[in-house]
């Protein structure tokens, strides 16, 4: 089996949560996830299921500050990835560690303290289509970053990525990052003073309206309602019931 050519895009996503069975109830309800739960070394992985497959997992984790997403970016050389974001200044937080008949990753930070993971998968287990675009699946990550030209720097420098620049008018200019000619996410500066670097997630739906409507039914904060990205779509940002910030689109049209 040939692994698809999705080197240096985002493949999977885990939220680490601090209620998983919380977190499981409010996405499988909003996304229509279908969860099943793997044993995984004395704990549980919540694999998440969309119609046309798997897309990531909830991870219980008590002990972190707050929940968050996390995207696997995928590298053809997990460790030797994971040196070289050292000496861009970045941080290794888990070391590069094998998941049994899965295949490799290692947690890092960029140096402005957002975290993602490098994943390489084997053949069989290479991650979900970052091209499939359906209700429920990933369709966008967004890196909020302190330092926009140290970001860029870094990925460019880590990942190859080469921005396309958009003009969001006060809110300065927004880097879409691009692989060649193909779309791996996107770096603003973060507009909220003093908050962190973190990397935001974006899950399609079908109706932003309805959608955003029902996470807050459920027990989210609505952020940012029904805005409108020019010429693209309109998105929500929310805040969890468990805490992790997450953001909802809906294509133009």
């Amino acid at each position: 089996m040939s692994t698809p050519n999705w080197t240096h895009r985002f493949v999977w996503h885990d939220l680490m949560s601090t209620d998983a069975a919380k977190s499981a109830a409010f996405y499988a309800a909003l996304l229509g996830w279908r969860i099943e739960g793997i044993p995984m070394g004395g704990a549980t992985y919540h694999m998440l299921f969309t119609e046309a497959g798997p897309i990531g997992g909830i991870v219980e984790e008590k002990a972190i500050p707050m929940s968050h997403w996390m995207p696997y970016c995928c590298v053809d050389n997990v460790d030797a990835s994971a040196s070289r974001v050292k000496e861009l200044g970045g941080s290794v937080c888990v070391p590069p560690t094998d998941i049994p008949n899965t295949g490799r990753f290692c947690v890092v930070g960029d140096p402005q303290g957002a975290y993602f993971t490098l994943y390489k998968g084997l053949p069989e287990s290479a991650g979900a289509d970052p091209d499939l675009a359906a209700h429920g699946r990933v369709c966008w990550n967004e890196l909020m970053t302190t330092d926009l030209d140290g970001a860029q720097r870094f990925y460019s420098a880590l990942l190859g990525w080469h921005p396309e620049f958009m003009d969001m008018g006060p809110m300065g200019k927004y880097h879409v990052q691009m692989v060649g000619a193909t779309h791996a996410g996107g770096i603003m500066k973060n507009p909220a003073p003093g908050a962190p670097a973190w990397w935001c997630v974006y899950f399609m739906v079908n109706d932003i309206v309805k959608s955003t409507e029902q996470a807050r039914a459920l027990g989210a904060e609505v952020l940012v309602n029904n805005e409108e990205i020019p010429n693209m779509g309109r998105f929500s940002m929310l805040k969890d019931p468990v805490g992790a910030m997450v953001a909802l689109f809906q294509n133009r049209g």
